[in-house]
């Protein structure tokens, strides 16, 4: 009897210890889960998928051993054998940037736009400014106009583009980059594809799982993984428009003479010339200025004048009367007066 006693206590005791572990493990399920599936999708997105083939008939090995060797992810042709010159293109972003000169402003930027058109861009940013100056005639103007264009352009039309826009005007100077994002691109690709396991498995859990604090940290994690897909997909998204349309910034100057852009050597006679033609010009000017700031100022010169001339009189006429009061002699009664 005492022995059944005892047994009947360890029996108890091995039973408390056994549900103490099942709690335990069911605390720590979700945790480790993820965590496996964290491992599993990153091992997946970053093994070498080989393509899939129909080699056709029974001699399925005979076959196998006789096809080229291929990277992982390659496509091969069926007919040829040949790898696909698709696969292996770079990703390139092209920009650009082209400062120039025209004596005809409005005529360019005419052209600029109809040529950004006609090569299936658009227009992104564009500003147009300039000072106002005031002629010699009375005239106002706005001269020295310059204006600055950011295109988009097609990046299978780039070259052909900026070979159209530098015939508008006199190019001064220009400039071309193109930026290797392949390896940056296929690192978003990888990262994607392991994101997308993640989610897709944790959706299954969230399915199958019933325990409260499970389904707490399986969310929890589902919303981290979604948002770095969202942002992933986004900076995929910029780097597709960047590459698809290139960039072309293009700065045009409203100037009379162009600036050479070679070398240009004169004689002396030509030197002299331009020194005089240069100085009579400057003279000419001078007079028109003289002559036409004089006219300006005729109107308030014949009022300060008049003013002059009337402040002169009244003056002289004061003058007169006090001289003569002056020389005129006193009359009697006054001569008496003083004497008594």
């Amino acid at each position: 009897m005492r022995h059944q006693k005892m047994l009947a206590a360890l029996l108890a005791v091995l039973l408390l210890f056994a549900l103490a572990g099942c709690s335990v493990g069911t605390d720590n399920a979700a945790s480790d889960t993820i965590g496996d599936i964290n491992q599993s999708a990153s091992s997946e997105s970053t093994a070498p998928s080989q393509p899939e083939m129909d080699w056709g008939g029974n001699d399925m090995m005979d076959d196998a051993a006789t096809m080229p060797e291929t990277e992982p992810g390659v496509e091969v042709s069926e007919e040829s054998n040949a790898i696909d010159p698709a696969d292996f293109t770079e990703k390139i972003i092209y920009s650009g940037h082209i400062g120039m000169q025209t004596t005809e402003f409005d005529a360019a930027l005419e052209r600029l736009e109809q040529a950004v058109a006609s090569y299936g861009g658009f227009i992104q940013d564009s500003s147009v400014q300039g000072y106002a100056q005031t002629y010699a005639d009375g005239t106002t103007a706005v001269v020295d106009r310059w204006a600055t264009y950011t295109v988009r352009i097609p990046s299978e039309q780039f070259d052909a583009f900026l070979g159209e826009a530098g015939g508008i005007g006199n190019v001064t100077d220009s400039s071309r980059t193109a930026e290797n994002v392949t390896s940056q691109y296929t690192d978003y690709e990888a990262r994607l594809e392991s994101l997308t396991i993640q989610e897709e498995r944790l959706l299954a859990m969230l399915e199958e799982s019933g325990d409260l604090e499970s389904l707490i940290t399986l969310e929890s994690r589902l919303s981290e993984v979604r948002y770095e897909i969202e942002s992933i997909e986004r900076n995929l998204r910029n780097l597709d428009q960047r590459l698809t349309y290139s960039t072309v910034n293009i700065d045009i100057q409203e100037v009379e003479v162009y600036t050479p852009t070679v070398s240009v050597k004169r004689s002396f006679g030509e030197k002299l010339s331009d020194a005089f033609s240069d100085g009579w010009e400057s003279f000419v000017a001078f007079l028109s200025a003289l002559v036409l700031g004089l006219a300006s100022s005729l109107p308030g010169l014949i009022l300060f004048i008049l003013v002059v001339i009337v402040i002169v009189v009244l003056l002289r006429r004061i003058l007169r009367r006090a001289k003569a009061k002056r020389q005129t002699p006193p009359s009697d009664s006054e001569t008496s007066e003083n004497s008594k």
